[in-house]
């Protein structure tokens, strides 16, 4: 089974020194990194930093990354912002007893650190992945994220700059932010300077156009090897069908020219996608989703996260989205958030155990697993956790060699 670690620049004491902790980390994790598959997301912040990107020679741009936990926005600047929201915070949670709802899970606002990140910086963590893969021979494909919503951190292509492509909002600790991209929105015309569109951007662009190109060439300009789209890109509504917008033939044909061009821009780079939480039958009567957009991909996350997840529809989502035969399924698990306090194995075991349940049940359909290696406060997951989930990933791919 493939390997599909996710990890944010809070793993780093100094971003512009990220060698230590890239050892360390492939240190930590080097008995699930050794004889399989491995793909490294390396999540910045929410993707805004790719849609930015004005080309090569604006690597000293600096730009927002993941640096908090539970990212909010609200009036007045970054304190009152965290003030009002912890406020809330401390009443409703700690106060108020609230246990179950968003604002438990996302925990207090913070900032983890106040360094600089730049495209230059970021360029040297990237560097840094490759160099510690090579030394320990190890064939790493490494994607970055590109989330469609405002969490994590600022967002200014999507809140500022074109806020006519936003359809939805996310709940971000309890409060509702703006700016969930709709890749069937035609844009405004906007005269910055684009790696993709080094001319600006014309009005009337679908929006996934420009994402499609916008994305493939950040990627060719840094070296990846693909991207993970986050949060069921290209479907607006989150995380439940109730949520879709009106289904039309349209925007069923917007969404899928959307993967389509992604995956003409991107050429032999993977794209890897987080779905709906959903089967694929679901994706396709509520949100539009299509057997072709479908086919566009190398890689499904078939989403399982305890704080959205129902628990009935886990199973029957894996197995529809192995049934596709491509793109491969991997199935997510849950240990930490590396952008909220909580701890899933500690927080919310049942759904914790029953994550590893279906994995061995069903391991025969899937090709892989992928997890969050670092919390929000920049640690790896604890040893022990990882070592008794691995057993059941080895235990998985005996058994389902011995069925074939």
């Amino acid at each position: 089974m493939e390997a599909c670690l996710w990890i944010t620049p809070k793993m780093f004491d100094d971003l512009r020194d990220p060698a230590p902790g890239m050892a360390a980390f492939f240190d930590h994790h080097a008995a699930w990194l050794s004889d399989r598959p491995v793909t490294v997301v390396f999540c910045a912040g929410n993707g805004d930093h790719v849609l930015n990107y004005a080309g090569g020679h604006a690597w000293d741009d600096r730009f927002d990354w993941a640096r908090y936990n539970c990212f909010a926005l609200g009036p007045g600047g970054p304190a009152a912002i965290a003030r009002a929201h912890n406020r809330d915070w401390l009443a409703r949670v700690r106060d108020g007893g609230e246990r179950s709802a968003n604002p438990y899970s996302a925990g207090p606002m913070f900032a983890l650190s106040d360094q600089p990140m730049d495209y230059r910086t970021l360029a040297g963590i990237y560097a840094a992945v490759r160099a510690e893969a090579g030394r320990r021979g190890l064939r790493v494909n490494l994607l970055e994220y590109l989330e469609p919503g405002p969490e994590f951190c600022r967002s200014e292509w999507k809140t500022v700059r074109h806020p006519e492509a936003a359809a939805g909002s996310a709940d971000a600790g309890g409060h509702l932010v703006p700016g969930v991209i709709d890749v069937t929105a035609p844009l405004s015309a906007d005269p910055r300077p684009y790696a993709a569109f080094p001319s600006g951007i014309p009005s009337g662009l679908p929006a996934g156009d420009f994402v499609a190109a916008q994305t493939a060439a950040f990627a060719a300009d840094f070296g990846l090897d693909g991207v993970m789209l986050g949060n069921q890109f290209g479907l607006v509504g989150f995380w439940h069908p109730d949520n879709a917008p009106p289904l039309t033939p349209e925007r069923s044909a917007g969404i899928e020219r959307f993967f389509v061009r992604l995956r003409e821009a991107m050429g032999e780079r993977l794209v890897y996608w987080m779905d709906t939480y959903w089967r694929a039958e679901v994706e396709r009567a509520a949100w539009g989703m299509t057997d072709t957009a479908y086919q566009t991909l190398d890689a499904i996350l078939v989403s399982t996260f305890a704080v959205l997840v129902e628990r009935t529809e886990i199973v029957p989502n894996l197995l529809s989205k192995a049934a596709l035969g491509r793109p491969r399924a991997l199935l997510g698990l849950d240990f930490v958030d590396p952008w909220y306090w909580y701890r899933t194995y500690l927080d919310d075991r049942r759904t914790y155990l029953y994550q590893r349940e279906v994995l061995a049940a069903h391991a025969a359909s899937v090709a892989g697993v992928s997890f969050f290696a670092n919390d929000t406060f920049g640690h790896f997951v604890p040893e022990a956790e990882l070592t008794a989930t691995l057993e059941v990933v080895r235990k998985g791919e005996i058994g389902a060699a011995t069925r074939l």
